[in-house]
């Protein structure tokens, strides 16, 4: 059984509350091979442990079956190669169903990631499984739990807390900007420099004077356009084209491939 506590921590250099939202993290493990659940695990109550968190464990053989559960996942763990229903696929009916739940994507093959963009792959982790890797996809979404992942802005009429992880882009419209996410475009009585220096310069690009685009949510790209999970298009400016594609090709090397 792990330890679990309320008391600040230090991880890396930078200090971590834990709270209940913390305590009894549900992971999902979903591969046709019970091997890797066991490799997986072992990993995982290892970090668990040194970082003093609960992690509830979900096992699954197919993806008919992590489809057919009812439990609320904060994380899951997936086989890209399934013989039964393959991952990527499983993937895009969660994704159907209108669930958001970050996905790990587990594989041998490395030169199958640009298929994981298209259902918004959180990580992607080369099988075997390297525990340095693991632990860097782990810290970044445990920070992303965190409420500094968070800004405040006055849109319209009222605050709005806003997770810069759900922003897919900001579109300048004059000296007011958009900006859109999972739910919906919300107006902002500012500029879009304003909006660009509250974001991380490592998760979000200016690909045009009217937009900023989130990497995490791209799906793919040509010399022109952003076509991002939403089934939205941005353009790039020529003159953008050859830092996007540096600023993009790093963001999916951060991202653990």
């Amino acid at each position: 059984m792990n330890i679990s506590t309320d008391t600040p921590i230090n991880l890396k250099g930078e200090i971590w509350r834990y709270s209940c939202i913390y305590k009894g993290m549900k992971i999902a493990i979903c591969d046709d091979k019970l091997p890797l659940h066991k490799e997986l695990k072992k990993h995982l109550d290892d970090y668990a442990q040194e970082h003093r968190l609960v992690f509830d464990y979900y096992d699954f053989t197919s993806g008919h079956d992590l489809l057919a559960s009812n439990f609320k996942f904060d994380l899951i763990f997936m086989d890209f190669q399934m013989d039964d229903l393959d991952g990527i696929e499983t993937s895009r009916r969660l994704r159907g169903k209108k669930i958001d739940v970050p996905i790990v994507f587990l594989t041998s093959y490395a030169n199958v990631v640009f298929d994981a963009f298209e259902v918004n792959a959180y990580r992607f982790l080369v099988k075997p499984v390297n525990r340095e890797k693991l632990e860097a996809a782990l810290n970044s979404f445990i920070h992303e739990l965190d409420d500094d992942n968070y800004i405040l802005l006055k849109l319209e009429d009222m605050n709005k807390r806003i997770n810069i992880n759900d922003i897919i882009y900001v579109e300048a419209s004059g000296k007011h900007c958009y900006i859109r996410d999972k739910e919906a475009s919300s107006l902002y009585k500012g500029t879009l420099a304003e909006i660009e220096a509250m974001l991380p310069e490592d998760l979000f690009f200016r690909s045009h004077r009217a937009y900023l685009v989130g990497l995490r949510h791209i799906v793919s790209h040509d010399s022109a356009n952003i076509l991002f999970d939403n089934n939205e298009r941005v353009i790039i400016s020529k003159n953008k084209l050859t830092a996007f594609k540096k600023a993009f090709t790093d963001y999916i090397k951060r991202s653990g491939i």
